[in-house]
């Protein structure tokens, strides 16, 4: 495989022009958003934890203009490169729903309560694109963001953005995709509108996407700074910044195995991993619920008291729906512990202690691959770190199985060249810019 490269012509200008040719008119609006990559942390946000998130150069555009009927039609078109390294056509996605389906798909998302008063835990969303996108929209004109006479609209994607290579191309097309439903709000660079933005987008895409969204992805996006580290705390919901890693001395790259999401057992991988990190996160909220906490990092001695607490419901309730303890009681451990190791993380960064990053790195990884037993990234990890790379880890581990290797700039171009060559996808980690419009 090649190193990952995209067109000259920007995503902005080329999903302008693919608009223009889907719909026959020209878009009210385009926005593009950057991809995304965490250093650190993305596991722990639901605990109230710590999260360190990039932006990358490459990008996701939309482009919408509306319709005369009820019907959000949407068209994808993903950048592809074929082994050789030459630009092939972009795989296109059709399709087309509504409010109402999105209303009604929401409806189904909405738990339940039982005989007993125990919560019915609804079935997990399946939806792709279309539904998320359409879904997008919906939740946009409930909470006030669009009109509610918004009714039709044409929708255009072009993404650069490999879709398995944990760099948060979901992500990325639904922040652009909101910015540009938003092109005409002149307060669409303050922040308050962003933060409120980010948290539309994150809950929407839990409540129609088949996978589980990370929510820090949306706050870098749209509130990150390209030259830094976006640093989101969910003790108190604060988005800050730190100094960047990669340096003029300091190479990263994310590297994808073969196969590719295409394959169907990658996807069933894929779709497994996400059921269970979605058994997690409803787990934690239940603790959450059940101690009157905001998040569980903000609870003394939340994993015994949290464990006691699941022993008590195994008594009264029985196990089913539930983790057994000897689980949860992992699942907090690693929660906490790699918490700290993210707080030590943006300490190393801030203070510029470039070399403590990398045993942080390495412990996260093992940690992720034993601890939280979200494995099938530790062998390549070990790989990259055997080949030059001074610290690997998981992007997403469980949802994709790239990783991203931390290089020393002077080995940088024999390392992505010895990656390719030995069929993985190689992409380049370059700043990116926050999103915005086009």
């Amino acid at each position: 495989m090649p190193l990952w490269h995209t067109a000259q012509e920007s995503a902005a200008q080329r999903v302008t022009r693919a608009h223009e040719e889907d719909t026959g008119t020209a878009p009210a609006h385009v926005a593009s958003a950057p991809a995304t990559w965490p250093l650190i942390g993305e596991h722990v946000d639901h605990f109230g934890g710590l999260t360190l998130v990039g932006l990358s150069d490459l990008r996701a555009a939309a482009a919408v203009s509306p319709r005369q009927d009820d019907v959000i039609s949407i068209v994808c078109h993903q950048q592809r490169v074929d082994p050789s390294g030459k630009d092939v056509e972009p795989e296109v996605t059709h399709g087309s729903s509504s409010l109402e389906e999105a209303a009604q798909l929401a409806a189904a998302q909405q738990p339940e309560l039982d005989d007993n008063g125990q919560t019915i835990t609804p079935p997990d969303p399946t939806g792709g694109i279309v539904q998320r996108l359409a879904g997008m929209v919906y939740s946009m004109v409930n909470r006030q963001l669009l009109s509610r006479d918004t009714a039709g609209l044409d929708i255009t994607v072009v993404t650069d953005i490999p879709d398995d290579a944990g760099l948060g191309n979901a992500a990325a097309v639904d922040t652009a995709v909101a910015l540009a439903l938003l092109g005409d709000s002149p307060e669409l660079s303050d922040a308050p509108l962003r933060a409120r933005l980010a948290d539309i987008c994150a809950s929407s895409a839990e409540t129609f996407s088949e996978f589980p969204a990370l929510r820090t992805r949306y706050s870098a996006a749209l509130r990150g700074d390209g030259q830094n580290i976006t640093v989101v705390d969910y003790a108190d919901n604060s988005v800050t910044h730190a100094p960047h890693p990669l340096t003029d001395e300091l190479a990263a790259f994310v590297v994808v195995p073969p196969p590719s999401s295409g394959d169907a057992s990658a996807v069933a991988q894929r779709l497994e991993a996400a059921r269970d990190i979605r058994r997690r996160q409803r787990f934690v909220s239940q603790a959450c619920h059940a101690f009157g906490a905001e998040s569980l990092r903000l609870l003394p001695d939340a994993p015994q008291r949290v464990v006691e607490w699941l022993e008590a419901v195994h008594r009264v309730h029985g196990t089913e729906g539930t983790p057994r303890t000897d689980e949860a009681a992992s699942w907090l451990n690693f929660y906490e512990a790699e918490t700290e190791r993210a707080e030590s993380f943006a300490k190393a960064l801030r203070s510029r202690r470039g070399a403590d990053l990398f045993p942080l790195l390495a412990a996260s990884q093992r940690s992720v691959d034993v601890d939280y037993q979200l494995g099938g990234t530790e062998e390549l990890a070990q790989l990259l770190t055997l080949r030059g790379a001074v610290a690997a880890r998981a992007l997403t581990a469980g949802t994709s199985a790239a990783v991203v290797a931390y290089v020393p700039a002077a080995k940088a171009p024999n390392f992505a060249a010895d990656a390719a060559e030995d069929g993985f996808t190689v992409v380049a980690l370059t700043a990116g810019t926050p999103a915005g419009l086009d």
